[in-house]
């Protein structure tokens, strides 16, 4: 024990045991950092068997919420006026394209023989009403009897009845119109000769102009009578209208509603007939815009889009698809901030771990530290 204080208290052993310590710390830190290192290694080879996937971080946006309908203008009301009486075509004061007001003549009748008619009727009233009052007078001094004066009452009757009837024939020998508007078809000419319940004219009412189209069983739910309507005609014009119906019930076939929205059209510009495009607000969501060719389809045949979660594992989520544009589609049902897979999603599947990069980076590396 002496000897080995004694060896101590020498300077020299002293540092050679210290030295010797350091040479066995160092050797034993070598085994530690090349335990590391093998472990490092086996990590970056496992990483570059990876497949690698670029990625985007998803952000939601303000999408305001559309129903769109094909549609076309037509009139507000339209009438094809019919002949009441018949006989020839003396006059017709309005060409067709011309402007009307309610009660202008359209379509005039030849008279003929109505005039005689009704001098006629009105002679034969006066002598059915002279015979009535002597039938009466008769009947106060007991010479008349019950049925002789029933028969001249009837006789009295029937003689105004023609009577008014010819003033009637009169009447409807001027084809009028029954509101404001426009001739848009004239099918008779001068001296034609028209029957009872032939048309004279056809009127169209212009103001306001009516956008009628057909809105899907999908969407009828979300439209309300009022409602603010926006048009694009294919001749241009951009309209604001409101909508004024809405039907009850849809076709049997296509399974749609009728829809129509009620523009104003003081000026008369605008025409029926025109296709156009409504464009009708329905509120607001938060949803994601993403490329359409991103969309891809499960097992089951839904649309959805392949994602790489926290853990880097490919994940696919349903969307549903709620408005489309040039640049893409817009889908809800996607987790805010997730990382969507913007290339290599062909080559990947849901429950695969991956790498991952962002566009512009070069690396997997580079991109897990962004």
């Amino acid at each position: 024990m002496q000897s080995l204080n004694s060896l101590w208290e020498s300077k020299n052993y002293r540092i050679a045991f210290v030295i010797a310590l350091c040479s066995i710390l160092w050797m034993l830190s070598g085994l530690v950092i090349s335990s590391d290192s093998e472990e490092a290694n086996r990590e970056v080879k496992a990483e570059d068997k990876l497949t690698t996937v670029q990625v985007q971080r998803l952000k939601s946006e303000p999408y305001a919420l559309q129903v769109r309908v094909r549609a076309r203008t037509q009139a507000h009301r339209m009438v094809d006026v019919r002949a009441e009486v018949e006989g020839r075509v003396a006059r017709q004061p309005v060409d067709k394209g011309a402007k009307v007001k309610i009660g202008d003549s359209m379509c005039e009748i030849a008279m003929e023989d109505r005039k005689l008619r009704l001098d006629e009727a009105k002679a034969a009233v006066q002598q059915a009403q002279l015979e009535y009052d002597g039938a009466l007078r008769l009947k106060s001094g007991g010479y008349q009897s019950k049925t002789a004066i029933a028969g001249a009452k009837a006789r009295l009757q029937t003689a105004k009845a023609n009577l008014q009837r010819s003033e009637l024939d009169l009447a409807n020998l001027n084809v009028r119109a029954p509101f404001d508007g426009v001739v848009d078809l004239r099918p008779v000419e001068l001296g034609d000769y028209m029957r009872k319940g032939d048309t004279c004219a056809r009127v169209i009412d212009l103001d306001p102009i009516v956008l009628a189209g057909q809105v899907s069983e999908t969407e009828v739910a979300r439209l309300a009578v009022g409602g603010e309507a926006h048009a694009k005609l294919r001749t241009g014009e951009e309209l604001t209208g409101r909508i004024r119906y809405i039907g009850r019930e849809s076709n049997s076939v296509t399974r749609t509603f009728p829809i129509e929205v009620e523009v104003d059209n003081a000026d008369g510009k605008l025409l029926a007939g025109i296709t156009s495009k409504l464009v009708i607000p329905v509120g607001a969501v938060d949803a994601f815009h993403i490329p359409a060719s991103l969309l891809t389809l499960d097992d089951d045949g839904k649309v959805g889009v392949r994602i790489v979660d926290e853990t880097k594992v490919v994940q696919f989520y349903l969307v549903d698809i709620i408005g489309n544009d040039d640049d893409g589609v817009w889908v809800l049902g996607i987790p805010e901030s997730s990382l969507l897979i913007t290339v290599g999603q062909e080559y990947v599947a849901k429950g695969e771990k991956v790498a991952y990069k962002f566009a512009g980076t070069k690396n997997a590396e580079q991109a897990a530290s962004l």
